[in-house]
């Protein structure tokens, strides 16, 4: 796509410092591995002289170049033994190409500067001096390991000692995992289905240790083991393991974790095949053959922090009363971020109505809300629990189906104000967790969250709506009182409100948000928050806006100070 002259690439090589010489390697060279696997379409040999010897090094670019980073190859790539950031093809990664941006207009420039960084990663590995990087990098090369097995972990890790299980289903792949009942949970195993257990151990490196990786070609012997784990345990580590190692198996399996310099840990394993009457970790134990085990995790520790999660937030019970159009996207918000634990509530069925503005597709029409919505992530999502109510507020109250204690906040998006009122109401009568009530607007005007009993009785949804000339209405609301806004397109059954699905999720990510930072316990107070949006359709419809909409020209108000004195709900009368 982008021209350039190619002998000046060369001459920026040719004048790199340490650089003794440089040559173009013939086409067929790039044949080999090292060059097919990167797509490398043009290559130099360069001469390189580190520490007073010469040492062979190539260069190469893809047909991208200069758009992509040039490939930076030691030639013997275990010339110096292992060296952090050097990969087994001789691949020295000097560099993050996500997120860099390049003047590819300076050939010369991007040549220089790569090569100068592959060089000094190299100097900083023989030196020793960038050693700890193992740390990071141990997975990359122990997954490159020859007759490497690949296994699959759920284990929670932790800084002790402890015996997990290894798992398999007949022709399929084996699984590591702290007990029979998180296997099943995380596979869904079906009861007619056979699989086999075997005992494993779980064995944590302490913070610290750094271990220089196997080579590709010979991988430790059970003395190099042994010493890994014995010489870096603490004393209560290896007394836990060896009360561990005891009737030995023909198969063992250990699975041990490495902290990362950076953060979060490596798990690799080691399989021990042909084992006598010892366990192969014990001084007297024996193993026909060792075969290391690359961990694939699927463990929630590892799995929520890269999905943006909270593991804060696993432990918490939430409670969702209503599934629609916001709920919906609200449950699906909760969960991603963490909520491990969610209990639905809804009466409702979907119908063919619900489709384009609710998360649920046409394969849960005719079904309950919230079995679908429980269907749906838990389908999409491991370690998430959802029990689905399908009943009212009313009687899941009233038959004990739900109990408010049991949660560590309720969210409300039911849609009926009168019911929630009621709520609101009895909460405020009771011992309750944080509330919030949630809601939106017609025609994306927009929608509105709201907490109360956060620490605080004061502020509740009654405080809202207090008689105005006979008539109540939301003092929150973008839209002036008195207009109705339900629509009828086949009769009095099919009424609806007028709003999109992106009104719905917007109201959702802004009551999910406010979910997250009660539950995480950085907000201190009641208050309300709203989202205020485009008004075009709303006064196409010919509709008046409120005092509150004109009154600012904030996308997003927030109002700690919602409380009515005289609110019969969460009014405290002053103590003498």
């Amino acid at each position: 796509m982008l021209n350039y002259d190619e002998s000046l690439l060369k001459e920026a090589l040719e004048t790199c410092l340490l650089v003794k010489s440089v040559a173009e390697l013939h086409p067929k060279r790039l044949a080999e591995p090292w060059a097919k696997d990167r797509f490398v379409c043009r290559s130099y040999k360069l001469v390189i002289e580190l520490n007073g010897v010469p040492v062979d090094f190539y260069f190469g670019v893809k047909k991208s170049f200069p758009l992509s980073l040039p490939y930076i190859f030691l030639a013997q790539w275990d010339s110096f033994g292992i060296l952090p950031h050097v990969e087994t093809d001789g691949y020295i990664c000097y560099a993050q190409e996500d997120g860099s941006v390049l003047d590819f207009d300076d050939v010369a420039g991007i040549a220089q500067e790569a090569l100068s960084r592959a060089i000094q990663v190299v100097v900083d590995g023989i030196s020793g001096k960038n050693h700890q990087d193992f740390l990071d990098e141990f997975g990359a090369y122990w997954d490159r390991l020859k007759k490497v097995k690949f296994f699959t972990s759920i284990v929670s890790p932790g800084d002790q000692v402890k015996r997990i299980h290894l798992y398999k289903v007949k022709g399929g792949a084996g699984y590591l995992a702290d007990d029979e009942q998180s296997y099943k949970k995380y596979r869904k195993i079906k009861p007619h289905v056979p699989w086999k257990h075997y005992p494993a151990i779980y064995i944590p490196l302490p913070i610290g240790t750094v271990i220089t990786p196997p080579h590709p070609d010979k991988f430790w012997e059970l003395l190099d083991i042994r010493k890994i784990v014995f010489d870096n345990l603490r004393a209560d580590q290896k007394s836990e393991l060896l009360s561990l190692l005891t009737k030995p198996h023909h198969e063992e399996v250990i699975l041990l974790s490495l902290p990362r310099a950076s953060d979060g840990e490596t798990l690799f394993g080691i399989k021990f095949k042909g084992v006598n009457h010892e366990h192969p970790l014990h001084e007297a134990g024996r193993a026909s053959e060792i075969i290391p085990l690359a961990i694939t995790r699927r463990d929630k520790e590892y799995l929520l922090p890269r999905g943006g999660s909270n593991l804060a937030l696993r432990e918490k019970r939430v409670l969702l009363l209503g599934c629609g159009s916001v709920g919906g996207f609200i449950a699906n918000e909760l969960t991603r971020a963490g909520i491990l634990r969610l209990t639905v509530l809804d009466k409702d069925v979907l119908t063919h109505e619900n489709l384009f503005r609710h998360v649920l597709g046409k394969k849960h029409v005719g079904k309950n809300k919230v079995d679908g919505i429980k269907d749906d992530i838990e389908g999409r999502l491991p370690f998430v629990e959802v029990l689905p109510i399908p009943l009212s507020l009313e009687n899941a109250l009233e038959s004990g189906k739900i109990k408010i204690g049991d949660f560590d906040l309720i969210i409300s998006a039911l849609g009926n104000v009168t019911v929630e009122l009621v709520f609101s109401k009895y909460i405020h009568g009771i011992d309750s967790p944080p509330v919030i009530f949630t809601w939106l607007e017609p025609y994306g005007i927009g929608g509105h969250a709201l907490l109360t009993r956060n620490g605080s009785k004061k502020g509740c949804l009654k405080c809202l709506y207090q008689p105005e000339d006979g008539d109540l209405r939301c003092r929150a609301s973008f839209a002036e009182k008195g207009q109705s806004f339900a629509k009828n397109i086949n009769g009095c059954r099919n009424v609806f409100t007028p709003f999109g699905s992106l009104d719905a999720m917007k109201t959702a990510e802004l009551a999910t948000r406010l979910a997250i930072a009660t539950l995480n316990g950085d907000i201190k107070t009641n208050l309300i928050r709203s989202w205020r949006g485009d008004a075009t359709e709303f006064l196409k419809n010919g509709k008046k806006l409120s005092s509150r909409y004109s009154a600012s020209n904030d996308h997003f108000i927030e109002e700690a100070n919602y409380h009515f004195e005289e609110c019969p709900v969460c009014h405290e009368p002053e103590t003498v």
